[in-house]
């Protein structure tokens, strides 16, 4: 993993290139480089493509996506604009042999942020060369301080509100049984869903020594910001349902609960081939970083299993038409389809496999196929289908059942998995916490110590790295229910499923992965 310390080298006619790029001034830069209206979508995959490269040291890349996103972008599109520009600063600082200093990569980019965010900016990029703080002693006569940064107003309001009803559960649950002196307080803060007032607001909540952990928030932008304070300050951080790729590298004290994963699609892919007995595939994956780890994962597993990959393709993330990939899949007829989509997409591709006459062919998919929406509309279409998700609600290990038994108590309604991640992730802190002195620093090292966490919506555990790894079960959906995946007979054809076909019952006991 690469972090702010470490640059990288690069040769000296590129580092005169990009220093080339930075020497005009803002209004050459706009006479030169018109803005066209992107659509927003397109605009946050291209940042999280950047922000993936510079977490994994391809400073030049970064520099370079950033640089053309910054063309495209909107002026008024200012919370982007403040993301891109520090990710695009961080890179060409990194690059330079010899930096001018801040204030001289600020000035191509400075008409693009309003003057009040120009202050939080110069704030997080100067922050990794600074002194880092010191251990914070809490002190036995103080609680611990829990800092929770959600989008609690805006557009995202709800899912804010979900994962704080979470949060304030495993709190309080935390709380009914702590030592005098060792209850835990939480500090909570709306973000509105924007990106320059979550790192504002972290950076409070950050400089307050009592505050132990900070935890939030629900967009891929506000964690970002997010992110850049934790690798400031070197407080931890929980991010309970940000997945932006990038995310987890931008430092050790960083922890991304729904982090996109390669192990999920290589644990369906193992059991594929060798509890299935599958053995040609076609991979359907979005054209975006998300897509591409988890098709690599897949791909990686299915071929060192000794299995066949027939076809690999891509499609954009906006596109609602998949009649090349489907009539390219028709030549090859394999045994299985992996597809990387998410609920909302599910359906449609499944739908689509059917209508293409390949109902027969086996569906494959990842942890979004446990969803209300695709278990209702999908129908028929997606029965059968053979999924790995790091959640099984009837597994023993977790700790589903007691967490949605006291949400319902608590408040009244049906339980939710947004609130399932705001409750792990205050438990994967509280797991830690009560097991060392309290002091930041420690936290941190114990966070990262690779300790068990059964959690409601997962069983987890945090490398030295910080990445968060998960435990996955390989599971089907069946006539409207999720079981275990039962392994075929050795001498067994490959399964036939399809609308016209379900497997069969039966829900034996399940080990994940």
């Amino acid at each position: 993993m690469i972090f702010f310390e470490n640059p990288a080298k690069l040769n000296f006619s590129a580092v005169i290139l990009l220093l080339g790029l930075l020497a005009c001034g803002p209004a050459a830069r706009r006479a030169a480089s018109p803005v066209a209206a992107v659509p927003s979508a397109g605009r946050n995959a291209a940042l999280m493509r950047a922000v993936d490269a510079y977490g994994d040291g391809g400073y030049q890349r970064a520099a370079v996506l950033i640089d053309s996103l910054l063309t495209r972008i909107a002026p008024s599109d200012s919370q982007l604009n403040f993301l891109a520009a520090y990710y695009g600063i961080r890179a060409r600082l990194a690059l330079a042999t010899d930096p001018a200093g801040l204030e001289a990569f600020l000035e191509p980019v400075a008409h693009l942020i309003p003057e009040n965010q120009l202050a939080e900016l110069r704030y997080l990029i100067d922050g990794p060369d600074r002194k880092a703080p010191g251990e914070h002693d809490l002190g036995p006569e103080v609680a611990y301080r829990i800092g929770v940064i959600l989008p609690l107003s805006g557009r995202f309001y709800e899912f804010g509100e979900a994962i704080l009803e979470g949060v304030r559960l495993a709190a309080d649950e935390f709380n009914r049984n702590a030592a005098p002196g060792g209850r835990i307080e939480l500090a909570v803060r709306d973000d509105r869903g924007e990106p320059v007032r979550a790192a504002s607001l972290g950076r409070e909540l950050a400089t307050d020594s009592t505050v132990a952990a900070l935890i939030g928030s629900h967009g891929n932008e506000a964690s970002l910001s997010l992110a850049l304070v934790s690798a400031v300050q070197n407080i931890p951080l929980i991010c309970p349902t940000a997945d932006a790729p990038g995310l987890d590298g931008i430092g050790n004290a960083i922890h991304v609960l729904n982090r996109t994963d390669p192990q999920l699609s290589a644990a369906v892919a193992d059991a594929s081939v060798k509890m299935m007995k599958l053995h040609t595939f076609a991979v359907v994956a979005e054209d975006d970083e998300r897509g591409k780890l988890l098709a690599d994962g897949f791909i990686d597993k299915v071929k060192e299993a000794g299995a066949t990959v027939v076809a690999d393709l891509r499609y954009p993330v906006e596109s609602s038409n998949f009649e090349n990939q489907m009539t390219l899949i028709q030549r090859y007829l394999p045994d299985a389809i992996y597809l990387t989509a998410k609920s909302d997409m599910i359906t449609q591709l499944a739908s689509q496999v059917y209508y293409y006459g390949m109902g027969g062919v086996q569906l494959i998919g990842g942890e979004y196929w446990d969803s209300e929406r695709v278990i209702r509309m999908g129908g028929e279409y997606v029965d059968g289908g053979l999924f790995s998700s790091p959640f099984f609600q009837d597994s023993d290990r977790l700790r589903w059942h007691q967490f949605k038994t006291e949400y319902e108590e608590t408040f009244r309604r049906p339980v939710n998995r947004f609130s399932a991640y705001g409750y792990d992730a205050v438990g994967i802190v509280l797991n830690s916490l009560q097991r060392v002195p309290a002091s930041r620093e420690a936290l941190a090292i114990r966070l990262r110590s690779g300790l068990e966490y059964s959690g409601a919506t997962g069983i987890y555990t945090v490398g030295a790295d910080g990445r968060v790894n998960r435990n996955y079960f390989v599971l089907r959906l069946v006539s409207g229910s999720i079981v275990p995946a039962q392994a075929q007979p050795e001498d067994s054809e490959p399964p036939v499923t399809g609308p016209d076909q379900n497997p069969g019952n039966g829900s034996p006991s399940v080990t994940p992965y």
